[in-house]
């Protein structure tokens, strides 16, 4: 080992990270055919594919080489799947390490993640099942695995019903595995431990690699690299291993990860094994492809066809929405191009195919004249009233020919520029579209994002703007349509562009240097499971900006997994002493014997009721001694299942029943570091409640009476609306106490009023600004 760390030390020096390039030549000299190449690029402007990049290398020199503008040589590329070749590489190195065997048995890797029981078939599962995508799953699992936190565990928990090493399903999360395994024997992420290994001697720099929640390299896809870098990499397995006279890989693990280790469909017909390039067997973390030939694979168009019979490698960066009609291309143009010699030259055609080469380009949008609108745009805002909920407001500023998109959302404003009539570059925060954007931590490590955007008109009410993401293979199209004081804005890519998109609809919103600000509280989660529906539903959908959750009522548990999955949430504890509903009832966290009652549940009111006689905390001898140790109790256990909490308030004024209550929860919040803030609201933080007359009206009144309370909200003043959404269902009838009997209609009015675009419309128009609890403590 110590022999491996001194010869590593001296390669990380001799090679020293400096930039290297290929060695060029021409196609001739090499013996390819200039007019072939030319014949390939006049059928990739001719087909359905959206070319980025191409590299020819024949005899280890870069013969042909393009980048169709706004793509650039310079610039990284997202690679999807071609990522699980450089895990597979990872791999490679620590076998040579004897650090790892790929018999070893993938369980023994992780024993504090592993199910509590373990099937035969998990027992078995080995790196090299991992490796060649034969791990016994009936389908992909990366899907559920990583929506998970510990994707690890997840993985582990999916049932393996197939023997390992019998059966083909392509299995991302597997290759996540494999960089799973690697970081835990060398106690490196894989981009850290091939720096020296792969990346350094081979010159390649300024890369990255997405990482999962738990600081891993998700393996299966998230790296980014040159078009050259591919060329190396591709060029280093054709060298079986050996780069600049030394050998880097050992030419063993070339041969072993290059070479068929199970058939996709070993029953598919003939015809069809003749003409799929998916069907000619699978390595490690690679595919056999026709023409004796094998590639690094990445979706939408990312390849690294090795040729070893031509002693050549092909690159392409693309966008194609089919990956074999990509490669049908270089198989009907670039490989008959290929000869055993030396071609004679051919100026003529030479001087023509660097011609089209510099001339490659992704089309602008068509070109059309400025609408007389654009004048009238120049410097407005519009908030959003349908759509996505971190989307608040948009704008759009016209200079100089560059149109300026201005996206506001919760946590940031992206301001992106579009030019007329051509690519205006930025960089930019905003995520675009992406084959694995449902992951967890999704992008985390990677970003800004370089951007290529141009607009145009299409008529005198629509714009079109063009967002290129030039580190990737996609695209977005914006359409803002706009009607009157409205816009609205359909955003379209290669994985929406066949689907029933959301659009965005947006107002006219009014110039208020000092709005009213307003904080949009629902009530008692957990009390019920249609409540968190509702709930979440107006969060996500709707105006509501913070959550009150009773810790002790029996759908709490549900409510940390509904919260932890918006995690933007602002929640505070509701803290309660008291279980109100006759079909439904709840306990103290502590034994608190003064707030029971005969049955051990918290006694239904605080308040003296007549229609509970002697069943309410202050008709009864409560005890503040019992009310701080439940107070603590559940801060303590929402501290523990909500991250985020900010804030307490009170149910049923269970903080502020009583001088010595309010004294003593003053202390124990302050003692938490969190604001209390139901107890004099307006003297700690200037906070005013407002409301209007809910009951014995329309559900169409109350949506009226709210959007008319919104007049009476004094400018550069904060408040507070509390209310308790639910939805009208068999469960929420089923919940009631006697003076309160329609729970289900009112509180799904509540949910309507909170997810009404009608008043999202009036909040933009009367310039009122939604904040949340932690927003407005911040002050």
């Amino acid at each position: 080992m110590r022999a491996i760390i001194l010869f590593l030390l001296l390669s990380v020096n001799l090679f020293a990270q400096k930039p290297s390039t290929l060695p060029r030549s021409t196609p001739e000299a090499e013996g390819v055919s200039s007019q072939g190449i030319i014949n390939f690029l006049d059928a990739a402007k001719a087909s359905k594919h959206e070319f980025h990049s191409i590299m020819i290398l024949r005899h280890g020199k870069v013969i042909a080489e393009g980048w169709w503008n706004p793509y650039r040589p310079e610039l990284k590329h997202t690679m999807y799947s071609v990522s699980k070749s450089f895990t597979a590489t990872a791999v490679g190195f620590a076998v040579s390490e004897k650090l790892l065997s790929v018999n070893d048995k993938v369980v023994s890797f992780f024993p504090d993640d592993l199910p509590a029981n373990i099937s035969p078939n998990l027992a078995e599962l080995r790196i090299k099942d991992l490796l060649s995508m034969s791990v016994g799953h009936d389908k992909d699992p990366t899907g559920p695995v990583v929506g998970e936190k510990n994707w690890v565990e997840a993985f582990l928990q999916i049932p393996i019903p197939h023997q390992p090493g019998t059966k083909f399903v392509y299995n991302s999360v597997a290759t996540f595995m494999l960089s799973a395994i690697v970081q835990k024997v060398t106690k490196q992420k894989i981009l850290d431990y091939l720096q020296p290994r792969l990346f350094a001697p081979l010159g390649i720099q300024g890369i990255d690699w997405e990482v999962n929640p738990q600081g891993i390299n998700v393996g299966g896809w998230g790296l980014r690299l040159k078009t050259e870098d591919m060329a190396k990499f591709g060029q280093l397995f054709l060298q079986k291993g050996m780069w600049q006279g030394k050998q880097i890989l050992p030419t063993a693990w070339v041969e072993e990860a290059s070479t068929m280790k199970i058939m996709q469909n070993p029953s598919a017909p003939e015809e069809q094994l003749k003409s799929s390039d998916w069907l000619q067997g699978y390595c490690y973390q690679m595919w056999r492809s026709r023409h004796n030939s094998y590639r690094g694979d990445g979706a939408n168009g990312q390849y690294i066809l090795v040729l070893p019979e031509q002693d050549a490698v092909i690159i392409t960066t693309a966008e194609a929405p089919d990956m074999q009609g990509e490669i049908n291309l270089i198989w009907e143009h670039l490989l008959p191009a290929f000869q055993p010699k030396k071609l004679p030259s051919e100026p003529k055609v030479l001087a023509a195919l660097k011609s089209k080469i510099a001339a490659l380009a992704l089309p602008l949008p068509t070109s059309a004249p400025i609408a007389d609108r654009q004048p009238t745009l120049d410097g407005r805002r519009f908030g959003v009233i349908v759509g996505e909920k971190s989307l608040s407001e948009i704008r759009f500023d016209f200079i100089k020919n560059v149109c300026y998109l201005s996206l506001t959302t919760d946590s940031v404003k992206h301001q992106i520029p579009f030019g007329f009539g051509k690519w205006e570059r930025s960089s930019t925060t905003k995520l675009g579209p992406y084959l694995v954007a449902g992951a967890q931590s999704n992008r985390v490590g990677i970003g800004p994002y370089k951007v290529a955007g141009a607009y145009t008109w299409k008529d005198d009410k629509t714009l079109e703007l063009t967002l290129r993401y030039i580190e990737s293979p996609h695209t977005e199209t914006i359409t803002c349509t706009f009607e009157g004081d409205y816009v609205s804005l359909d955003f379209q890519n290669i994985f929406n562009r066949n689907n029933k998109r959301a659009v965005v609809k947006a107002v006219l919103a009014s110039n208020t240097s000092n709005p009213a600000r307003l904080i949009v509280r629902g009530d008692d989660m957990g009390y019920s499971h249609s409540g968190n529906e509702a709930l979440i539903k107006c969060y996500r959908e709707g105006i509501q900006t913070s959550i009150e959750v009773i810790v002790p009522s029996p759908w709490f548990p549900e409510a940390v997994k509904m919260l932890a999955q918006n995690p933007g949430t602002d929640v505070g504890l509701h803290f309660a002493i008291t279980s109100e509903w006759d079909n439904i009832k709840w306990r103290p966290l502590t034994d608190a014997p003064s707030l029971r009652n005969a049955d051990g549940y918290f006694y239904p009111m605080i308040y003296p009721n007549a229609y509970y006689p002697n069943q309410s905390v202050m008709t009864n001898a409560w005890k503040i001694e019992d009310v701080e140790k439940e107070l603590r109790a559940q801060i303590e256990m929402a501290k523990k299942y909500i991250p985020n909490l900010s804030h307490i308030s009170g149910h049923m004024n269970s903080t502020g029943f009583d001088p010595a209550v309010k004294a003593m929860a003053r202390r124990v919040a302050a003692e938490y570091k969190l604001p209390m803030v139901d107890v004099d609201a307006m003297q700690d933080h200037q906070i005013s409640y407002t409301g209007f007359e809910f009951g014995k009206k329309t559900t169409e009144q109350r949506i009226q009476g709210f959007i008319d309370m919104l007049d009476k909200l004094e400018a550069g003043k904060t408040y507070v609306f509390v209310e308790h959404p639910g939805l009208d269902n068999a469960e929420l009838r089923a919940i009631h106490h006697i003076g309160y009997e329609d729970v289900a209609q009112g509180r799904q009015d509540v949910t309507t009023i909170f997810t009404s675009e009608k008043v999202k419309e009036a909040l933009v128009k009367k310039g009122i600004k939604l904040v949340s609890y932690r927003e407005a403590l911040k002050r």
